[in-house]
């Protein structure tokens, strides 16, 4: 029997999702499951392949913006829901579903797309790259003394919040903090509902019902957050617990610090776990022992395509002065590709445009997306193949223009 493709109906979302609910181990989902998505479904922008009438893989895209280095965001089709069910791998659905729905895409106003992938080695050939990383930290409380010059709290205090105070808070003071921080994406309401302040048992792996810690300004003002979950252990009337951090955002390192301060205060618990801390946060260089805080798990977590070089690096912040002539070789996707000039003022303004002048650096649609955002300096990448430069110095060039002064760092699964 033969494949069709096609987009599905809005009633048929609990059987199109069914091959991806199945590949993630869950081969019937619970009422509040399907509640959840058919919130956050978009099913305009869903394709799916049938054989017959039986959904046997599919892929959705959400209405995003992505944050670039500076602060500008950018429109991103943020890619949800694929998968192909187990009979039916190897037979060129998921290539086929990735071109139709970059096709769909390209058509509109995303110039990138962005995603967080169950399995890193899949996206790669599509033209993803490896944009944003986060690391495990782990601090036993008891050992967690600041050193003398450590940033003081800044104006304002920390709170304890209810979940109906964080959700009438949070939700715009995640916007107004995020131009900090590239690789950041707008969060919809019912992102917010569903991965939040919904707190549904099924998303609690283990934990206690959610915690909001809030940090206010001194106009009273939320500037930073951590959400987090008690993860119980009295084993021999002893406390052992540990106070599981799932998010954390602050307008800058002062309010950063400050919060890690306010788990830290946390009594009957041995260790704070912030399971996706960015790379560069600051708590390391504030303590006076350092060994102590354990570092683990540095993992993938956005991967970004470009679909239009000009459109989406366009509006970026440049690290340096100067000019660079990038050729993108796009094998999946060519009509992305090409070559560009980038050419940046003292201030980081600057613009992309197409262009016949020779390359100055050659490098594949995965590897732009990996150095879009500054996530990896563009000669780490031609140290292993992956970058090759055209003439003496262009990498020293490419590497002061691409980097970012803050790491790029997303905590938003979609």
């Amino acid at each position: 029997m033969g494949l069709t493709y096609r987009v599905p109906h809005p009633e048929e979302l609990e059987h199109f999702t069914r091959p991806v609910w199945r590949g993630f181990g869950e081969p019937s989902p619970s009422p509040e499951m399907i509640e959840d998505e058919a919130m956050l479904w978009e099913p305009a922008r869903s394709i799916g392949a049938l054989e017959g009438d039986e959904w046997v893989g599919g892929t959705g895209t959400f209405t995003m913006d992505l944050t670039l280095p500076g602060g500008a965001k950018v429109a991103a089709a943020g890619v949800t829901m694929v998968g192909v069910a187990p009979t039916h791998r190897r037979r060129g659905i998921l290539t086929e579903l990735m071109t139709r729905q970059m096709d769909d895409i390209a058509s509109g106003p995303e110039p990138v797309v962005i995603l967080t992938a169950s399995e890193a080695v899949i996206y790669g050939r599509y033209g993803y790259g490896l944009a944003t990383q986060g690391v495990r930290l782990r601090l036993d409380p008891a050992r967690a003394a600041f050193r003398a010059d450590a940033p003081p709290p800044p104006a304002g205090r920390l709170r304890q919040v209810t979940i109906d105070e964080a959700r009438a808070a949070l939700p715009d003071a995640y916007e107004g903090l995020r131009s900090r921080r590239p690789g950041s994406v707008a969060r919809s309401h019912a992102w917010w509902e569903t991965h939040v302040f919904g707190d549904r048992p099924f998303r609690r792996d283990g934990g206690s019902a959610l915690y909001v810690l809030v940090h206010e300004d001194a106009s009273g003002a939320v500037d930073g957050w951590a959400t987090y979950r008690a993860v119980f252990d009295w084993g021999d009337r002893l406390p052992g617990s540990t106070l599981r951090v799932e998010g954390f955002e602050a307008v800058d390192d002062a309010v950063q610090v400050a919060l890690w301060r306010g788990l830290l205060d946390h009594d009957l618990y041995v260790e704070v776990d912030v399971f996706h801390a960015p790379l560069d946060d600051p708590l390391r260089w504030a303590l006076r022992d350092p060994r102590r805080l354990r570092a683990s798990e540095v993992t993938d977590w956005l991967w970004l395509r470009i679909l239009d070089v000009p459109a989406a690096l366009g509006p970026r912040w440049w690290g340096t002065a100067g000019a660079i002539v990038v050729e993108v070789v796009d094998t999946f996707r060519p009509a992305s590709g090409g070559r560009f000039l980038i050419e940046a003022d003292a201030t980081g303004a600057g613009h992309v445009d197409p262009t016949d002048r020779p390359a100055d650096v050659v490098l594949g649609a995965e590897e732009l997306g990996a150095v879009a955002l500054g996530g990896v300096a563009p000669s780490v990448l031609a140290r292993v193949g992956r970058v090759r430069a055209e003439r003496p110095g262009a990498l020293a060039t490419a590497d002061a223009l691409f980097r970012s002064e803050v790491a790029p760092h997303c905590t938003t699964m979609f």
